[in-house]
C-alpha cells in the first residue's frame, strides 16, 4: 500500500469453487500449479520464477484441495477466467472437461506479441491446454446486463440466468473479469487483482507507485480501485474478495458458496 513498510507478507494465492444449480462446479481462476515450475524451467521463462518465486506444498495444488472436499477434476464444468497472468491460470491443464470462460482483450493481444513481450505481460502460453481456443468462450460475446452495484454499470450474463456476473476491472491487466453472485442474501464479489489487500480498500490507499512497472493502465487501475473502494464503503451487503488478500483467506478460506438462479 502507498505509505506502507517494506515488509514481507503472506500473499496467497485463492481460487473461488462455487456450484451453480445447472452448471455444476465453477471455479474462478485456478492459481499455481506444477506446471507453473515446468513452464519455467528455461530463459527467459525462469525470469518470472526468479523475480516472484512462490511456495506451493503438494498438498496445497488445487485438485488436491478438491479431493479432499471428494471432488474430481473432471466434475469441474466451468473455470472463469479472470485475467492469464501465471498465478491464475497456471492449473488450467489439470481441468480437461471444464469449459473456460474468459476475456477476448488481453488474449488477443498477448497472442499477437513475441516471447519477451508476452513475458514482460506475465502471460505463459505453455500454461495454457493445448485445446483452449476451442473450450473458450468469451465474456465480451455474452449479453450485457446492470449488476445493480454502485459505480459498476455493466456485467456480462456468464450463466445466461443473470446468476454469475462477469464484471469488468481493468488496469492491473489490460482485461480483467470480475465476479458478482448471489448465495442466499449475501452477494459475494470476486475482483482478481484490482485490489490486492482489503486494508487497501478500507483505507483508500492505492498500491505504491513502484507498481506502476507492473500495472499494463495505471489511470484505469486508479479508477477501477477507487470504485471498489466507494463500493466497500456504501454497500455493507457485498463481500469483497480480493485474490491475494491474507485477511480475507483467513475470514473465507474454508467456505464453498452455493449460487442462487
Amino acid at each position: 500500500m502507498r505509505g506502507g513498510r517494506f515488509k514481507s507478507i503472506e500473499f496467497p494465492a485463492l481460487v473461488g469453487l462455487m456450484r451453480h444449480p445447472t452448471l455444476g462446479y465453477v471455479l474462478y481462476d485456478t492459481g499455481y500449479s506444477r506446471h507453473f515450475w515446468e513452464t519455467t524451467r528455461t530463459f527467459p521463462e525462469c525470469l518470472y520464477r526468479m523475480i516472484t518465486p512462490p511456495a506451493l506444498p503438494p498438498e496445497e495444488e488445487l485438485i488436491h484441495q478438491l479431493e479432499q472436499r471428494n471432488i474430481r477434476p473432471e466434475q469441474i464444468g466451468s473455470i472463469i477466467i479472470s485475467h492469464f497472468h501465471a498465478d491464475h491460470v497456471a492449473g488450467l491443464r489439470d481441468f480437461p472437461k471444464a469449459r473456460f470462460i474468459a476475456t477476448r482483450d488481453e488474449f488477443s493481444e498477448m497472442k499477437g506479441k513475441g516471447r519477451f513481450a508476452r513475458l514482460r505481460g506475465a502471460f505463459l502460453t505453455k500454461l495454457l491446454p493445448d485445446d483452449f481456443e476451442s473450450r473458450v468462450s468469451w465474456a465480451e460475446g455474452q449479453p450485457v446486463v446492470d449488476p445493480g452495484l454502485a459505480g459498476f454499470g455493466e456485467a456480462y450474463d456468464l450463466a445466461g440466468d443473470a446468476s454469475l456476473l462477469g464484471i469488468p476491472l481493468p488496469g492491473h491487466a489490460r482485461s480483467q473479469l470480475g465476479l458478482l453472485f448471489h448465495s442466499g442474501e449475501m452477494k459475494t464479489f470476486l475482483i482478481g487483482d484490482a485490489c490486492w489487500q482489503m486494508e487497501a480498500l478500507e483505507s483508500r490507499r492505492p498500491p505504491s507507485r513502484v507498481t506502476k512497472l507492473l500495472f499494463a493502465d495505471n489511470r484505469r487501475y486508479a479508477e477501477t480501485f477507487f470504485r471498489l473502494a466507494d463500493l466497500h464503503r456504501s454497500d455493507p451487503s457485498v463481500t469483497i474478495i480480493p485474490s491475494h488478500c491474507a485477511s480475507t483467506w483467513k475470514r473465507h478460506g474454508n467456505t464453498r458458496q452455493v449460487v442462487h438462479a
